[in-house]
């Protein structure tokens, strides 16, 4: 080792060691305060010499005091030194502070400092920018209030602050560490601005062949290289780099390698590294070689994938000859692979590409397009003929009973059908078509085929598209849940209702009205009330943890929700996991629940009744049957729907009948709320008629959750 090599290893020694020194003063420090911060304001009334101390320890941890009072909005920041007669002081107020901090840290700032004088919050601690000259430094601040006034507003509050920008630095660090390391398995470096290693992985020790890591680090990283190398000027500009190149290890051996390096800014940019990836090529185009074996068939059936497939579909169509394109689905997969398992869903899988090879093998191409969809390519035959060997090929499918947890479940298939050029002479559309022609199919009953007829994909392709974003949306947790209030006559919040929404990067802004039915049709409205029991569950317990209490929420539940017999244990699982009682989940439901099965719909809220669930019936006044449900069932809350509300203040008649409704339920000792109250002329005809909950726009709309609570943080009342 040389003498450089031993005099680094000393300074480094040494620095550790002052480092180590510091680090025990700055505890000790720390602690020192911590145990005298809590009595400071007696401590400095009661004795110079204790006052003497605190500054003493403030001095050493680096921290200044500071106090505000409401009368003069004056903020005083003290700091001290060693000398007591060497103290400075500054003072101003909140708004000359708010001139020195950093803009994009003021909402911040403001917003604490808001919670403290006007909300319900006795500390504050926050970390912000603040001007010193020409540079800004990371300050954080604590304090706590000592005197609020009538209004619960503060009147004094003090506090300590410190400078933190070695210490964000430090962290900053140790975010890029972090990040250059997350994945291991992957050869990382960090360098400096002129490529020299600071700091590597254990991937690259190893493809390096490099027993520790003082045989790499200080050396230059295009040093290593010998072929490619990085463009020091390319890479400033770009702050990015990807170019394949060779490595030559210790032990001599040549390795070809891909690189990704990017440039990686510290705060304020006062420094930069560069953090860069390597990957052994070699891995790579083996990976690629069993790709491109892999890329003509599919593993789980045998049958020609999509890419083959489609390689397939140019060549019918580059020679010109007419061919029918036969589009396959498979109804009710979903629900075989859900209850019998994945495995019997391969098994179906294989069943039915035996079954497409025996009919359409020797006479066309068979491949598997994806998931349980299947495509047949077949010329010289007419559609007609076709579609008798569909009809024949979907009988033998439907042949196999399959038995499941005590369910007998049966695999059908809708069939599509579209003729080249006839039909399209454009591949994509060629399939969209057929794609149009088997969803048409399912619409008329599944287990049926279907030719397809000019003009029915424009018709189908805004709902099919929908349907597919709707499902990825679902399954991606990319919907929305907005709150709406519920009031009473005082405008006190009492509760709130989960409302879900939908902003799709395809269809923008969706209703809620056009895609529940989507959903429900499409079985994916059980989904979003799990979601929403989820999403309710979630900002009861962020509302009890900000403000000390939570108000019940009510969620939405569909016929096919609620009829599901696992439903109820569903519900009260998310509820237990989290540590939300379920009296605070109220669950509303419409009488087509019972239109569907009285029976089923009747155990099923019976037992969420006994799992301690509100039940609502709501939309009630719209439908025919309201009355005879309330009879059959003992609802905790009736909502009343917002037609029988509408012109209540402007209309006898309509108010006759609405307070004689309310006067019902309230005699049935049911909790009454009004919908669509969206006037502040309706206030009086509800406070006479009785009513206990209102909701509507008058009081507010849909909003995000964050606004919602932010809205109400401080006052309950609108």
């Amino acid at each position: 080792m040389s003498q450089d090599s031993i005099n680094g290893d000393k300074r480094i020694a040494l620095l550790e060691r002052r480092l180590k020194r510091e680090k025990n003063a700055r505890e000790h420090a720390e602690t020192l305060l911590t145990e005298k911060s809590q009595s400071l304001y007696i401590a400095l009334q009661k004795s110079q010499e204790a006052q003497t101390d605190l500054e003493l320890a403030l001095w050493a941890s680096q921290e200044s005091f500071w106090s505000w009072h409401a009368d003069t909005d004056l903020m005083e920041i003290r700091s001290f030194s060693l000398y007591s007669g060497n103290r400075s002081m500054w003072s101003g107020t909140v708004i000359q502070l708010l001139a020195r901090v950093h803009e994009d840290d003021i909402d911040n700032l403001q917003f604490h400092w808001s919670m403290a004088v006007h909300g319900n919050r006795d500390r504050i601690e926050v970390s912000f920018r603040l001007r010193f000259k020409n540079d800004f430094q990371w300050i954080r601040l604590r304090g706590r209030v000592l005197k609020r006034g009538t209004s619960n507003e503060a009147l004094n509050i003090v506090g300590t602050t410190k400078d933190i920008t070695q210490q964000r630095k430090a962290e900053q660090s140790f975010d890029l560490m972090a990040s250059a390391f997350a994945s291991s398995r992957e050869p990382m470096l960090v360098l400096t601005p002129n490529l020299v290693i600071t700091e590597c992985n254990d991937a690259f020790l190893r493809m390096l062949e490099a027993p520790v890591k003082e045989a790499c680090i200080g050396q230059n990283f295009n040093d290593l290289l010998v072929s490619e190398r990085v463009d020091e000027t390319t890479l400033l500009h770009d702050k990015q780099a990807r170019f394949e190149s060779k490595i030559d290890s210790l032990s001599g051996v040549t390795r070809s390698v891909d690189i990704s390096i990017a440039l990686f800014e510290a705060h304020r940019q006062t420094s930069s590294y560069l953090i860069a990836t390597l990957r052994d090529v070699s891995d790579r185009k083996r990976n690629e070689a069993r790709l491109r074996q892999l890329a003509q068939h599919d593993d789980l059936t045998g049958l020609s994938n999509r890419n083959a497939l489609r390689e397939s579909i140019d060549s019918y169509a580059d020679n010109g000859e007419p061919f029918l394109l036969v589009f396959l689905d498979l109804d009710g997969f979903k629900a075989i692979n859900d209850s019998a398992g994945h495995e019997k869903g391969d098994e179906e899988l294989q069943r039915v590409a035996a079954l497409l090879t025996a009919m359409f093998g020797p006479i066309g191409e068979v491949g598997r397009w994806g998931g349980d969809e299947f495509l047949v390519l077949l010329k010289g035959l007419s559609s007609q003929s076709v579609k008798e060997k569909c009809e024949k090929l979907i009988e033998q499918i439907e042949e196999e009973t399959i038995y499941a947890k005590g369910t007998e479940l049966r695999l059908s298939s809708s069939i599509g059908v579209a003729t080249y050029p006839e039909h399209s002479d454009e591949i994509k559309s060629l399939i969209q078509c057929a794609d149009a022609a088997m969803y048409r199919a399912k619409e008329l009953g599944k287990g049926q085929v279907f030719i397809y007829e000019p003009g029915l994909y424009e018709s189908m392709t805004q709902q099919v598209s929908m349907v597919n974003d709707l499902r990825k949306a679902v399954e991606n947790h990319l919907l929305d849940f907005y709150i709406q209030g519920k009031y009473d006559l005082h405008g006190n919040l009492k509760g709130g209702e989960v409302l879900c929404r939908w902003i799709s990067g395809l269809h923008g802004v969706v209703s809620p009205t056009v895609f529940i039915p989507i959903a429900e049709e499409h079985n994916l409205d059980s989904a979003i009330g799990l979601y929403a029991i989820e999403a309710a569950c979630d900002y009861i317990s962020i509302m009890e943890s900000q403000q000390g209490e939570a108000i019940p929420l009510s969620v939405n539940i569909s016929a096919n929700q609620m009829l599901d017999s696992e439903f109820p244990n569903k519900a009260i699982d998310i509820c237990r996991a989290n540590h939300v009682s379920p009296e605070y989940i109220e669950l509303e439901l419409t009488e087509s629940v019972f239109i569907r099965d009285e029976k089923a719909a009747l155990r099923s809220l019976n037992v969420l009744r006994e799992l301690g669930f509100r039940l609502s019936l709501d939309d009630f006044g719209s439908g025919f049957s309201s009355l005879s449900y309330l009879r059959m069932f003992q609802f905790q809350v009736v909502k009343v729907d917002r037609s029988l509300v509408k012109g209540v203040h402007e209309d006898s008649k309509a108010y006759a009948l609405f307070s004689g409704l309310i006067t019902m339920l309230r005699s049935l000792e049911i909790d009454v709320v009004a919908e669509g109250v969206e006037l502040e002329t309706y206030l009086p005809f509800m406070e006479q008629a009785d009513v206990q909950l209102m909701q509507g726009f008058y009081f507010d709309k849909p909003m995000p959750y964050d606004q919602f609570l932010a809205r109400h943080t401080s006052d309950t009342k609108r």
